[in-house]
């Protein structure tokens, strides 16, 4: 047997990982001396302690590893978790990868312009929202303004108040006529009519970018997020949402704040739509 200084250097372990291996109960020493509190490890634990680093080295917990560890452990419940651990993995590198992919796509824009990128686009789940909407067609972006007034004098009744937003149902390149919904962001349920709804916004997993100043240069921010789309391989799955974080829907000074989400899914799956 070894003592633990000897088997630290022949397993490359240090001393401090050993004895706190010895203290959870994942790699008990073979004899510890009663008198000296030394222990000793058999040569046979290197076998146990090479299957400890390897699951370490998977990502594994040493909660994790202690299961896997078990003797009663059966063949599909080993098969089970390695299986999690598999899919977990996956996950992060596809995410990592779509990180990397946002980097050289900055590095490439900077590389093309000479300058840093105005826009950065995220990808972002956005929760299904309770909302009061008014929809209708029209010919200029302009009498989308109308809406809005008779949205907000409807929930002034009802004293209800929340951010506003736009859905851009249909865009005047794609129709003659521009179909527009107004809406509302609510924290509860406000009083119907004729021309407003309440409704829950369904979820959806969007392309977001912010635009900062006048309606003039918005169309950049809806460039920079559709090339960001098609770059990584996804499509349009939805109308356009506007959301106004400072300002409204007409924004004729630098002030305005505002946040374009492209909903998106994977390219194969879907036709593209939306502004």
């Amino acid at each position: 047997m070894f003592r633990i200084g000897d088997f630290a250097r022949i397993s490359q372990v240090s001393v401090k990982a050993l004895r706190f291996y010895d203290e959870i109960g994942l790699l008990k020493p073979t004899h510890v001396d009663r008198v000296t509190g030394y222990r000793y490890y058999a040569a046979g634990l290197l076998s146990r302690l090479s299957r400890i680093l390897l699951f370490k080295e998977l990502g594994f917990s040493l909660e994790e590893i202690a299961l896997l560890l078990r003797e009663d452990l059966s063949a599909s419940q080993a098969r089970a978790a390695l299986q999690s651990k598999r899919a977990e993995l996956a996950y992060r590198i596809a995410h990592e990868q779509s990180r990397l992919a946002q980097l050289e796509t900055l590095l490439q824009q900077i590389d093309r312009d000479g300058r840093a990128p105005d826009y950065e686009v995220r990808l972002v789940h956005v929760p299904p929202q309770l909302v009061a909407s008014a929809r209708g067609s029209m010919t200029c972006y302009e009498d989308a303004a109308d809406l809005f007034a008779e949205l907000t004098r409807h929930l002034k009744k009802s004293r209800a108040t929340g951010q506003s937003a736009a859905i851009w149902h249909t865009c005047a390149d794609r129709a003659e006529r521009i179909d527009c919904e107004a809406v509302v962001f609510l924290d509860e349920p406000a009083p119907e009519s004729k021309r407003v709804k309440v409704y829950r916004l369904p979820a959806i997993t969007s392309a977001c970018v912010i635009h900062q100043g006048s309606d003039e240069t918005i169309t950049q921010a809806y460039l920079a997020a559709r090339s960001w789309i098609e770059a990584r391989g996804y499509a349009v799955g939805g109308p356009l949402r506007e959301l106004y974080w400072q300002g409204g829907i007409a924004q004729d000074d630098g002030f305005g704040v505002t946040e374009v989400q492209y909903p998106i899914l994977k390219a194969r799956a879907v036709t593209s739509a939306g502004n």
